[in-house]
């Protein structure tokens, strides 16, 4: 059963208008979406890129995978020497510009996962916008340094 959930993962994966948003999406175009394996961890992040094709502004609101028991935007930070990281409500994004989810900074906290991440295993991720939507994209679970 878990080869077949991978195979049809990574047919979806295969399917650009599945794993990227298009001008079909409300103009938001998501690329780049990754996640670090786990191992006994109970917590991820995804990172992605966010690029707003569209001719408004648009703000990233909410995010849902079925992978974890919950699912939110956080940034990570550094303060008087201290990694710290918040809850973001929202991520406005510009028409005509991108917005990187990356390792240090923005990214979407899974907390509960409910197996853990394997190295080539992909799972589907929901991004919801408040203009365009909800946009679902595949997330490619990398080894420990992320994509090559």
């Amino acid at each position: 059963m878990k080869f077949l959930m991978t195979l049809l993962m990574a047919l979806m994966l295969a399917t650009p208008t599945f794993a990227h948003g298009d001008d079909h999406e409300g103009g938001m175009v998501i690329d780049g979406v990754w996640a670090r394996k786990t191992s006994r961890m109970v917590s991820a992040a995804v990172y992605l890129t966010i690029r707003n094709d569209s001719h408004q502004m648009d703000e990233l609101v909410a995010a849902h995978t079925d992978a974890a028991e919950n699912t939110m935007i956080h940034r990570s930070y550094e303060e008087g020497g201290m990694m710290r990281m918040d809850h973001v409500m929202s991520v406005p994004i510009k028409p005509g510009e991108s917005f990187e989810f990356k390792p240090g900074g923005y990214h979407v906290m899974m907390i509960g996962l409910k197996a853990p991440l394997e190295k080539g295993e992909v799972f589907p991720l929901t991004l919801t916008f408040k203009k365009a939507g909800d946009v679902q994209v595949i997330v490619e679970v990398t080894g420990m340094m992320g994509p090559k």
